[in-house]
């Protein structure tokens, strides 16, 4: 498959590969559309977020109750991780 892409973005590839940082020009696209995948699911768990704040949908902890809440999930976290040491 072809593909076209803008000259300056064509010549970082090349110096990419080039480089070593990548084996061919298909490997260092794959990579670029990996991060785009990734970066374009951020930004909808960023708007999900938004909305969510702007919907009220959120909890407000204190210092002390914040506190309390790590160490919950610290315990919690020690608990998961001693019984999956008795597992064979």
């Amino acid at each position: 498959m072809s593909t076209e892409i803008s000259p300056e973005n064509e010549q970082f590839i090349q110096h990419a590969v080039t480089s070593g940082l990548f084996q061919d020009r298909g490997q260092a696209l794959d990579e670029a559309v990996r991060l785009l995948k990734r970066r374009v699911d951020l930004l909808r768990h960023v708007d999900e977020g938004t909305r969510q704040l702007r919907n009220g949908e959120y909890t407000e902890y204190h210092e002390e109750d914040l506190r309390k809440f790590f160490d919950e999930v610290q315990a919690q976290g020690r608990q998961r991780y001693e019984s999956s040491k008795k597992r064979p």
